[in-house]
This record gives structure tokens, sequence and C-alpha cells, in this order.
């Protein structure tokens, strides 16, 4: 795993390194932090060879957005931007990845001396997750082992005696049926959850099973072999003992299960043993065997590196995402601004003025506002880049007609044919026609308002039920409670 976080950071310094004198003034901000402005050469210079990244939709987005650029320039800005901002997580997640992935790779491999250091009095017990290699082969079973933490045993009150023996009934059947066929080993806890109270266990012949519970592998009587195990609860001078007849037959198991659960034994009793010292010296051997230990490999790195791709993903998705929404926001605000539109230019070429002077007039009155309030609004802007293209050399007729076009909506559409038609055709009868469509426009600014009240409504209606249910259940529940008494 590490030589693929090295060499995505090989590919990351040699973009870095050969994208040194490409220019990102047009498209950067004051703002931009001189790495984030590495991350947008970078961009830059992939958006030359990557044909996916020349989305002529996005182009015309970003043209309804900002209507007096060409859409190029910022839709170059926009996809660099997102692009910077994927490669800046990526590369991020990695250098995070590879560190872990160090990490994890030095805290792993053969443990020196076979040892474990243990915690040191009231540090708790540690896990420690185990390979084991028994005469050159890997078991396949890893090792869970606990490393105690040097302390003397705890003790447990007489008062949950009773509630332990009923609980160890079920509890020390472990994968077995009944206590009348055994042929698992038996689960023989040392202390039970939630109780403070420790447990031993003897039984009363160890011809076919061990202290522990595990059934000893030379046991072989079809028959079975009744035993009597005794489980010792303790607590300082206070002592009481439960028995349990047992009926132990052949254990079933593989012999890989059988050294793994032998080795984890053995280790239990070393650890027993050794308990105030300060390792745990793992055995060497396990019958006539070698062991060789190695802790587990951990892959937070390889999880990391894939939600760094993950997030990159999700961020390359919610630019798009982000634009779309932008674009519902500037179609909303034109609807909203459409009927104020219509009313000036009706007020205004009632008192004499051509409609090129109407659109003069709107326009200048906005860029006066827009200075005052810093406030760009859409539909002024479109009237904007009419009148420039007027100004231009553009016929009147067809600015308006590439108004109605360059917008996108059927209302500023109907508009520019309504201003172009009667430009070519004459005047007369065009304040009537302005006026039917103000109507028009009121009554869906009304219409749409209505709808919209309506869905807050709608959405009001969970927290009313909510509220409901609260209010019930504080006049319900006295109700009840008088009753009962």
């Amino acid at each position: 795993m590490l030589f693929f976080h090295f060499l995505i950071i090989l590919i990351f310094l040699f973009l870095i390194i050969w994208t040194l004198r490409v220019s990102v003034h047009d498209i950067s901000d004051k703002k931009d932090s001189a790495i984030y402005r590495i991350f947008l050469k970078i961009a830059v210079f992939l958006m030359r060879y990557i044909p996916a990244l020349k989305n002529e939709d996005i182009r015309k987005k970003q043209k309804l957005l900002v209507p007096s650029g060409d859409g190029k320039t910022e839709t170059k800005k926009y996809l660099a931007r997102k692009l910077a901002e994927i490669l800046l997580i990526v590369f991020v997640g990695n250098i995070l990845g590879m560190g872990i992935t160090c990490k994890n790779t030095l805290e792993s491999g053969i443990i020196p001396g076979n040892r474990l250091m243990r915690n040191t009095y009231g540090g708790g017990d540690s896990e420690n997750t185990l390979t084991a290699e028994v005469g050159g082969k890997t078991l396949p079973e890893e090792l869970q082992i606990t490393v105690g933490e040097r302390q003397l045993d705890s003790n447990e009150t007489e008062e949950a005696f009773e509630r332990i023996e009923n609980r160890l009934y079920t509890e020390i059947l472990g994968e077995n049926r009944s206590l009348d066929h055994v042929d698992h080993d038996l689960y023989l806890p040392e202390t039970v959850d939630g109780e403070n109270v420790v447990i031993s266990w003897r039984p009363d012949t160890y011809e076919c099973i061990e202290g522990d519970g595990r059934i000893r592998e030379d046991f072989r009587d079809p028959k079975g072999m009744a035993v009597i195990l005794t489980a010792e609860l303790s607590y300082f001078d206070k002592r009481k003992e439960i028995r349990f007849p047992v009926k132990i037959y052949p254990a079933v198991q593989s012999t890989e299960e059988a050294i793994h659960d032998a080795l984890l034994h053995k280790i239990g009793q070393i650890d027993e043993k050794t308990v105030s010292e300060e390792e745990l010296r793992l055995p060497g051997k396990i019958g006539d065997k070698s062991v060789i230990y190695r802790r587990k490999t951990k892959h937070t790195g390889a999880l990391i590196l894939f939600l760094t791709f993950l997030c990159g993903g999700a961020v390359y998705i919610g630019r798009d995402r982000d634009l779309d929404e932008k674009l519902r926001l500037r179609e909303k605000e034109m609807l909203r601004d459409y009927p104020e539109i219509l009313s000036k230019m009706i007020l205004l070429f009632s008192a004499g003025m051509t409609i090129r002077g109407t659109v003069d007039k709107l326009v200048h009155d906005y860029e006066k506002r827009k200075e005052t309030t810093g406030k760009a609004a859409y539909a002024y802007e479109e009237l904007r880049v009419t009148l420039y293209e007027m100004n231009s050399g553009v016929s009147e007729a067809q600015a308006y007609e590439n108004l109605g076009n360059r917008v996108g909506i059927r209302h500023y559409s109907r508009l520019g044919a309504l201003l172009s038609q009667n430009l070519r055709k004459g005047s007369a009868g065009l304040l009537s026609a302005l006026e039917q469509e103000a109507g028009e426009a009121f009554a869906e600014r009304k219409s749409f308002a209505r709808k919209r009240g309506e869905e807050a409504g709608t959405k009001l209606l969970l927290p009313m039920g909510i509220m409901l249910m609260i209010v019930m259940v504080i006049v319900i529940i006295p109700a009840f409670l008088s009753f009962s008494l």
C-alpha cells in the first residue's frame, strides 16, 4: 500500500514542478492561498489534456449567470477551481493515509523476544491482535490476546452470588445445547458483565477437560465422561461454590482450531503466573513446533485513501449541483422581476419614450442602484447586454430577439418577440400588448406566491402532528395516573 501512496506523491511533485510557469491570474482570487494556487496551476494544466473537462453545457450555464461575458472565462474558472479542490483533497488525504500506513507498518512485524508490554497498575488491560506462525506455517485464525494490567485480582460482593449463579447455567454452555452433552469447549468466565465478582473453576477430574473449559485433545471416549464442574465465587473472605454436573464427549474441532485454542490457553497460563512482571513473555513453541508472532497489519491508510477519492467525487458532483441551484435561483429571480420590468416599460412608453429609450432608462436606473447597493439583478443585466448590443451596431429588432433567445425563459422570449414584431410593424398596439402581458405576469406571480404558501403549510404538518402527540401525552398520562390512584 505504501507503494501507491508514494506513487501518488511522486505524480503530484512532478505536476507541481512542471506547472511552475503556468499562469492563473485570470481565474484566481486575492483570497486564494499560495498552496491553493499551486493546485490551480495543476488543474489548468490538466484541463488542456482532458477533453471531458471542456463541457459545453457548463459554458452555456455560466453564460446565463454572467450575461455580459462570453462564458469561456467563467467556465474555465469554474472547472479549474472545482478540479483544484478535488486535487487538494486527494493530496491531503493521501498524505494522511500514508502517515497512518507507515505507523501501522512500524507497529506490525515480528514481536522481538516474544514479549508484550503490560500496562502499569490501574492502566487497564491491553488488547493485542496477533498472527502466529507455527513451524513456518501461519495460522489462519488471529490470536486475540488480552494482556492484563499489573494488579491483584478484583473481588465481588456476596449479594451478587445468586444473580451470577442463575446466569452461569446458560452462559457456560458456549456452543453446546445442554450440559448433558458437551462436545464443544465450555465458556468459563472469570467475571460476569456488570458484576464485580471473581470466578474460579475446577473440574473434579482433568482426564477430559481443562480448568478453563477446554476439552482435552487426547480425550477420545465416545461414551463420554461425567464431570462435576465447580465454580467458586469470591469476595474477600467470603466464598460460595456452585456445582454443575456435566457430561463430556470428544471435542469437535479442526487441528488448526485446536492449536489456536492451545496457544491461547498457554498464553493465559503464562499471563496468570507473570501478572506482577512488566512484560508478558509469549511461548516460543507449541508442542514441537516453533511460534513466531506478528502484529496484525491495519489498513486504515487504504481506507482513508479510498475516502479521499470518494470525497473528491462528492466535491465534483456537489459543484455541478451548486451551479444548477444558482441557475434555479436565477430563473426564480428573473420571474420575480418580470412584472416590475413590464410595469416600468408601460409607464415610460406611456410617457412618450421610445422602446430603446425605455430600455436605456431602465438600464441607467439599475446601474445607479447597483452602485449604491452593490447588488446585481440578472434581468437588468440581460437588459444591459441588450443595450450594449444596440450601441455596438446590432439592429434594435435583432437585439430584442437575442434577449429572448439568450435568457432561456419563455416570458422573456415572449417579451423579446413582442418588442421585435412591434418594432417592425409599428408601435401601434404595443402599449395594450404590454399591459396584457403585465396582467398575465402579475397573475402568474400571485399564483406562484399562493403555491409557495401552500407548500409552506404542507411542511408544517409534521411539526404540528408532533406537537399534537405531545399535547395528547400531556393530557392523557395524568388522566390514567389519576384512575390508577
